[in-house]
C-alpha cells in the first residue's frame, strides 16, 4: 500500500468522537421508534377500541371511521410515520453491527428493511384514503348498498393486511431482524444477550404469518410487536450507555 492509498484509508475511519456520537444519534432514534409504537394505540385504542376493533364486523367498524375520522386520521398518522422509521433503524443497526453498509449482510438487512417499510406503508395507507372514503359512502347509503360496502370494505381489508401485516410487519421484518442478529452475534458487535432476543423476536414475528399457510399456530400479534419495540428500546439504552 503507498503513502497516498494509506491516507486515504486512515480518513476513512471514523474517529472516536464521531463513532461516539452517532451511537448516541442511533440509541435516541431507537428509544423513539419504540415509544412511538404505543403511539397508535393510545390514539385509536381511545377512539375505536383498536386493535380490538379489527376483528369486528364490517358494518361495525365503518360506523367508527365516520363517527371518528380525525382521531383515526391521527392514529394512523402516526402509526404510518412509525412504519417508514422502521427503514432508518435497521439500516443504522445493520451498519454498526455489519461493520458498513458496504457489507453484503448489511446490504441485505437493509434492503428487506426498506421491503418491511414499503409493504407496512402500502398497508396501512388504505385506513388513510379508501377506509374513510367506503365509511362516509356508508353512512349515507341504503341497505343495499351498504351491504355492497361492506363486502368492498372486507375485500380491501384482506388485500391490505396480506401487503401489510403478512408481508410486511411478518416475513420481511423477520428477515430483516435475524439476519441482523445472526450478523451482530458473529461478529460480536452486540451484547450476546440482545443478539440472541433479536432471533426470538424474529421468530415471533416470522409465527404471525403462519395462519395464511394454513398452519395452526396463533401467535397474538400485539405481542410480537410489543417484544419488538421492548428489543429497540434496549438496544437504544444500551447504545447511550456505551462508552
Amino acid at each position: 500500500m503507498n503513502t497516498l492509498s494509506l491516507h486515504a484509508a486512515v480518513a476513512a475511519v471514523p474517529a472516536p468522537a464521531d463513532a461516539r456520537a452517532s451511537g448516541r444519534g442511533l440509541g435516541l432514534l431507537l428509544i423513539a421508534e419504540a415509544l412511538l409504537a404505543f403511539a397508535p394505540v393510545v390514539v385509536l385504542g381511545a377512539a375505536i377500541g383498536w386493535p380490538a376493533s379489527l376483528g369486528l364486523p364490517a358494518a361495525e367498524q365503518l360506523v367508527a371511521i365516520a363517527t371518528h375520522a380525525d382521531a383515526v386520521a391521527l392514529g394512523y398518522g402516526l402509526y404510518l410515520l412509525y412504519s417508514l422509521l422502521v427503514a432508518p433503524v435497521m439500516v443504522g443497526l445493520a451498519a454498526r453491527a455489519c461493520g458498513g453498509l458496504q457489507h453484503p449482510m448489511a446490504m441485505t438487512v437493509a434492503a428487506f428493511a426498506a421491503l418491511s417499510a414499503l409493504a407496512r406503508a402500502i398497508g396501512i395507507l388504505r385506513w388513510l384514503t379508501v377506509m374513510p372514503a367506503l365509511a362516509s359512502a356508508h353512512a349515507g347509503a341504503d341497505p343495499a348498498t351498504r351491504a355492497q360496502i361492506e363486502r368492498l370494505f372486507d375485500a380491501v381489508n384482506d388485500y391490505g393486511g396480506g401487503i401489510g401485516e403478512i408481508l410486511g410487519v411478518s416475513l420481511l421484518m423477520a428477515l430483516s431482524l435475524s439476519l441482523l442478529a445472526a450478523g451482530a452475534l458473529r461478529r460480536g458487535s452486540l451484547p450476546r444477550w440482545l443478539a440472541v432476543a433479536g432471533l426470538v423476536v424474529a421468530l415471533m414475528l416470522a409465527a404471525l404469518a403462519l395462519p395464511a399457510l394454513r398452519i395452526e399456530l396463533q401467535m397474538p400479534v400485539a405481542a410480537a410487536v410489543s417484544m419488538l419495540s421492548l428489543w429497540m428500546l434496549c438496544v437504544g439504552v444500551w447504545l447511550l450507555r456505551r462508552r
